[in-house]
Parts: structure tokens; sequence; C-alpha cells
């Protein structure tokens, strides 16, 4: 879909004020960096095991520690990738998420709770139920400026990592 296009489609949605797009090349990173993360988790784990067979278990070091980075960073990216390839539109009233030409509007208000990876800069709202609304990563100044809104409308708590 070229950019006209789906600005038609937002226009048709009746979706205003800012934009937020992720590019390709970022969506394309995103999984990339995922599935590397996904894996250097596997290979660890088998890793560590191979060496408690074989040399006991004060032979694995520091391979805990990287196990639980890489694993936390695989499941930070995978709660992420759900919402990659999502266009959100904000304004002073709330936020529309758009996905495959379909819009949401949400009220600010209706953000319930906040949750803030710091170290994978990814915010994350829930609802009223405890289910995530969306997952927006701060890799681009668009996307930050939506957290630094999200920040001044509802506020956001910060996850130890």
């Amino acid at each position: 879909m070229t950019k006209e296009a789906s600005e038609r489609q937002i226009h048709k949605n009746k979706v205003t004020g800012d934009i937020i797009l992720n590019p390709p090349l970022l969506q394309l990173l995103t999984y990339v960096v995922v599935l590397v993360f996904c894996f250097i988790t596997i290979f660890s784990i088998f890793w560590m095991v191979t060496l408690i067979q074989k040399e006991g278990f004060l032979s694995i070091g520091g391979i805990p520690v990287i196990t639980f980075f890489a694993g936390y960073g695989a499941y930070v990216g995978l709660v992420l990738i759900r919402y990659i390839g999502t266009k959100i539109s904000y304004d002073k009233d709330g936020f529309t998420i758009i996905k495959k030409g379909n819009s949401v509007n949400y009220p600010w208000s209706q953000i319930a709770k906040t949750k803030y990876y710091g170290m994978f800069d990814v915010l994350r709202l829930f609802n009223a139920e405890g289910k995530t609304m969306y997952t927006v990563h701060g890799i681009s100044k668009s996307n930050r400026k939506f957290i630094q809104k999200i920040s001044s409308a509802v506020g956001y708590t910060t996850d130890v990592f």
C-alpha cells in the first residue's frame, strides 16, 4: 500500500492528529533482532545443559546471565512484534490503532495501566481487563513523542530492566 493510499484509508476512517508509521526496514530489523534473541536463548540453554552433563554445575559460569537477558529480550520483542505493523494516530482526546484498514478509537482514560521496559525502550498499554491495548517501541522520534504524550496523559511505571 502506498503512502497516499494509506493516508486516504486513514482519512476514510476519520482519523485525525499525529500519525505514527513504522517503516518496513524498522519492522524487518525488529523481526531479525527478536529472532536472534530467541536463538541465543535456546542455544545458551543447550550449552548450559551440555556443560553441566560433561563438566559439572560450576562450569556454566556466566551463561545463565546471557540466557536471562537474551530470554528477556526475546519476551519483550515477542510482545512488541504483535503491534509492529500497526499505525497509530493520536490527539488531545485519545488515540486510534489502525491495523489492516480497521481502526479502533480509545480515549486516554481507557488506559488502566502502563508498563515501560526501560532496557528496551518499549511501552505497553493495558485496558481495565488487563489485556494489552498496544505496545510501542521508542526507536523513532514519532514513537518517542507518542510515549511522552502517554506519560503526560496517564503516566507510566518502569520495569526493573
